[in-house]
């Protein structure tokens, strides 16, 4: 019987039964709509512990979508996991805050805003800066809270009353404040130094912005002939991937070390093309095991030239303009002959490799493998420029995030990014922050024309009206700061920052989890714990959780411009926002990437449709046959009126209670807000959460628990209410279990319990409490003193499990009644007595304890605890028939398995076959030689001999 069909002599079904298909799209709008209005999600200062309330604070900050972006598959991801959290920790009791917001995304959305500029056939320039950032704010206004809306349809429980945006007046204050405190303390200054740049987007770039991709170039190896040569060297050879770039050299460099060179150190070579002298330098820089070991110098094109050029005080003209094109930019007359000038980098690198052939200083072109930098948001290759730009001294303020993460302070799962962490943070550079922009916040800096340096630089937290030293005119500085100036500071200035008195500053910070995809651990997490400590001495969270990426079946992360993406949206449309978080949630273990199928979505989401049908379901059986009566409160039960079955699923709601809390937690370190070493890899498993919760539902109330009661539901009186108050408190608890990974399909259920209080939601109510051996609760003494009447039920579970085996084996349908027989201990046989009607119903079986196997064909198994089970054969299959089929099977078998061991013993196939091919083999072999001895164990109880 299905657990959808209701019992024959059930009790009256309740006023307003459960529709029998749960329907998300009439559920989950009308449900979120509901929590919105009655504050489920908003969090309350006053009821924290800082603030004298009985509530310890729990808070996640969302990593901020652009205000440019729609939903995609990484962001319900991203979100779905902080959810999880979230609603777990509310449910735990914690005052549980979720900051949600959105980023300015200066380059991003001025990139868009230019897109639509372009397409009416105009530039920025032609608007203005003033007029162009106001379009980019009305634009950013009408489309900006797109995302947010979009996060609400797959359930985020954010507190949206406290949406953060990084450009609004409140965080914009934050962002000029943490400007000028840096400033004061000598870690922002402005460098003449080489940069990566975008001569797409127009601006400088950070090191983490111009992300390396491995391509496929050329290295062109260059002869520069020596003026004053000696013996029989007329010439150095260099090697170059950017043989457009040697116009702007300015000298060669040789290791000081390196004796083949050691006599022309200080000597020149003609730079080619150009026919100028440069020098020969010796610099550490050159490797003399790195091809010829000399190296061409251009300072002002390479970040490790310019290094070696300050070294030796050596010119740096600029030969490539911001658009990468060839051009006499800075200190360069003379430098580009006029057919190369306006012409593009790559063009010109043809050009300049055809001049040098022709020259004869070509020695040779080869393949070569090597990384080339891109832009991260339009991927064009970024080109290395010297210029003005303002820095942060980074070293100052690594030191106390390195050591945040090394002493346990901030943990980072999973384990193996701690490395790489620390790596970066011990090798960090200077972040270059100004960017020539004209979305996003203007760097804090005025400068006063008619006073001398530095007088002349005005820092200042508010705009000034005149130059505060002579009165003057003063203009604000052109460029913008970067994007992830404002969001390291997104803990911080979302709860108020740098207003100390604020009351979410002092009851939310420091937050607890930080949930984000590990690309941006540089660009943004590592950051935020250094300005945690910046600027309020502490860092902005204790774990930080690194999970997958989403992929197709091909590995391949999804991309909506690789066409490979899912819309979440959609899958909500198809299967409900339930069904898509239960896939994801599922499907993620630690760190893991989740596999979903693009091409197929019922395949990958059809598992969360049907796991909430199979919820709805078991809801619809309980209404329907637990009725609309009072239910009696399971505290009010006493241990002597359980049966087997109601102390077994106590037990199993138990067990199901601590390996979800242990699987998810802990909610924060133990002690001293440090995690102990045991505690650093611990929580965060969320696919086993979400196993042990389905678990729970499907395999052990559903498919047990139910039908065991199916008989006691139908028979009024005491035993009958029970039951009743057993299931109706153990489905209460499920649904709490299952609440954070399927919000919708179990408030639904919730909202539809006996005896449910309107205006309560399962999204306010607490979480299971897994009962402790010194609990003086009525509940933890009916689960503690229960555990051995709940092991006599695990016996009459192995009794059905092994009976319906044995069907299954032998074919014979579960419709026929047979006859059995145990072996067991006394007190095994008084409960198989005692239960003999749930065994019967259960399998059709009449069941007989004797003291020893009778004769006769049969299939025996040996259960748990010795208690062996005898279903004699004779009559229910053709004995003689089964036993020619089983040694037969048997024969053949045997036969193949000598083949392949002799062929696994044969050093020649083993030593020249791949050896996957080999270990392929074996893993055959080993499960050949498992089914052989099944096969005999079968032949033998059957047949007599094998």
């Amino acid at each position: 019987m299905s657990i959808s069909e209701p019992l024959e002599s059930a009790p009256a079904p309740v006023t307003e039964p459960l529709p029998a298909q749960y329907d998300p799209a009439a559920n989950e709008p009308a449900i979120y709509a509901r929590w919105l209005e009655a504050g489920c999600f908003t969090a309350d200062a006053a009821r924290a512990s800082a603030t004298g309330g009985d509530r310890e604070p729990y808070t996640l900050v969302m990593p901020p979508p652009n205000v440019t972006a729609i939903l995609h598959v990484g962001h319900g991801l991203n979100n779905t996991v902080q959810d999880v959290l979230v609603r777990w920790a509310r449910m735990k009791g914690r005052e549980t805050l979720w900051v949600p917001g959105t980023d300015h995304a200066g380059i991003a959305t001025q990139n868009v805003v230019e897109k639509q500029l372009a397409r009416e056939g105009l530039t920025r320039q032609d608007l203005g800066r003033e007029a162009f950032v106001e379009r980019t704010a009305a634009f950013v206004a009408e489309t900006g809270g797109v995302i947010l809306q979009q996060l609400q349809a797959i359930g985020a429980s954010a507190d949206w009353s406290r949406t953060a945006y990084t450009f609004s007046p409140e965080l914009s204050r934050a962002v000029r404040e943490a400007f000028v405190r840096l400033h004061e303390r000598g870690l922002i200054y402005k460098g003449h130094r080489v940069i990566h740049w975008c001569p797409r987007c127009l601006t400088s770039l950070s090191d983490e912005e111009a992300e390396p991709e491995a391509e496929t170039g050329a290295l062109y190896h260059l002869s520069y002939p020596l003026v004053e040569p000696t013996g029989e060297r007329t010439a150095l050879s260099v090697a170059t991937t950017r043989p457009e770039t040697m116009l702007d050299d300015v000298a060669v460099a040789v290791n000081p070390n390196d004796e083949r060179y050691r006599a022309l150190i200080g000597k020149h070579v003609l730079l080619p093309i150009l026919d100028i002298p440069i020098p020969i330098v010796a610099d550490e820089y050159a490797d003399p095991e790195f091809g010829t070991g000399v190296v061409k110098i251009t300072p002002a094109h390479d970040m490790n030239d310019f290094e070696v050029g300050r070294r030796h005080d050596l010119p740096m003209p600029v030969v490539i303009d911001e658009h990468g094109a060839m051009n006499e930019v800075t200190d360069a007359a003379g430098r580009v002959p006029p057919e190369l000038r306006g012409v593009d980098r790559f063009a010109a690198r043809e050009r300049v490799v055809e001049m040098l052939e022709k020259l004869g200083r070509l020695e040779k072109k080869e393949v070569h493998q090597h990384n080339v930098r891109h832009c991260y948001r339009c991927d064009t290759v970024v080109e290395p420029r010297l210029s003005d730009q303002w820095f942060v001294r980074m070293a100052p303020l690594a030191e106390p995030a390195l050591a945040a993460v090394r002493s346990g302070r901030v943990r980072l799962l999973p384990e193996k990014w701690v490395g790489v962490y620390e790596h970066w943070m011990s090798n960090i550079r200077d972040w270059n922050i100004s960017r020539q922009l004209w979305w996003g916040h203007r760097v804090p800096v005025w400068y006063c024309a008619a006073c001398p340096s530095p007088e002349n630089v005005i820092v200042a937290r508010e705009d000034p009206a005149s130059c505060p030293h002579c009165g003057g005119a003063v203009t604000q500085d052109e460029d913008v700061l970067d994007t992830w100036f404002s969001s390291w500071l997104w803990p911080i200035s979302t709860l108020g920052w740098p207003n100390e008195a604020s009351t979410d500053l002092r009851t939310f910070y420091p937050t607890d989890v930080l949930v984000t995809a590990p690309e941006i651990i540089f660009f943004w997490v590592a950051r935020m714990i250094m300005s945690g400590y910046a600027f309020k001495g502490d860092a902005p969270f204790h774990t930080v959780y690194l999970h997958g990426t989403a992929r197709d079946t091909k590995g391949i992360k999804m991309s909506k411009s690789l066409g490979n993406g899912i819309d979440p949206l959609d899958v909500v449309k198809l299967y409900g926002a339930d069904a898509l978080r239960w896939t994801l949630v599922s499907g993620m273990g630690l760190g893991a990437d989740v596999m979903l199928d693009p091409l197929d979505l019922e395949k990958s989401f059809a598992p969360g449709r049907n796991f909430a049908t199979k919820l709805w379901n078991i809801g619809r059986f309980l209404l329907t046959n637990v009725g609309t009566d009072p239910v009696r409160p399971i505290g009010d039960v006493r241990r002597d009126e359980l049966a087997r079955a109601d102390a077994w699923i106590l037990d199993r709601l138990d067990t199901a209670v601590r390996e979800c809390d242990r699987a998810i937690g802990p909610l924060s370190p133990a002690a001293n807000d440090t995690w102990r070493s045991e505690e650093l890899t611990a929580g965060l498993r969320l696919n086993e959460y979400a196993e042990t919760a389905r678990r729970f539902v499907w395999n052990e109330l559903a498919d047990w628990y139910l039908e065991a009661i199916k008989t006691r539901l139908a028979t009024a009186g005491d035993d009958r209410e029970v039951a009743r108050a057993v299931l109706l408190h153990v489905f209460d608890q499920a649904l709490r279990l299952l609440h954070p990974i399927v919000p919708f399909v179990t408030e639904a259920l919730w909202q539809k319990l006996p005896g449910h209080v309107d205006g309560t939601f399962l999204a306010t109510s607490s979480w299971p409490a897994a009962n402790t051996a010194t609990g003086s609760s009525t509940l933890n003494s009916l689960t503690n003193s229960g555990s051995a009447f709940a092991g006599e039920f695990e016996l009459i579970k192995d009794i059905v499990d092994a009976i319906r085996r044995v069907r299954s084996e032998y074919n014979v349908p579960a419709s026929q009644t047979i006859e059995a027989f145990v072996v067991a201990s006394s007190a095994a046989q008084r409960t198989l007595e005692s239960e003999r009607a749930l065994l019967m119903r259960l399998t059709k079986t009449a069941l007989t304890a004797v003291e020893r196997a009778p004769a006769g064909a049969a299939a025996n198994v040996i259960l748990a605890g010795g208690t062996e089970l005898i279903v004699p054969l004779e009559g229910l299959i053709d004995v003689a028939k089964e036993c020619a089929r089983l040694r037969s099977e048997l024969a053949g078998l045997e036969k193949q398995l000598a083949s392949l061991e002799a062929r696994l013993e044969n050093p020649g196939f083993v030593s020249r076959a791949p050896a996957q091919v080999v270990e392929s083999e074996r893993a055959k072999a080993s499960e050949w030689r498992a089914r052989r001895e099944l096969l005999r164990t079968r032949i033998e109880g059957l047949c007599g001999v094998a």
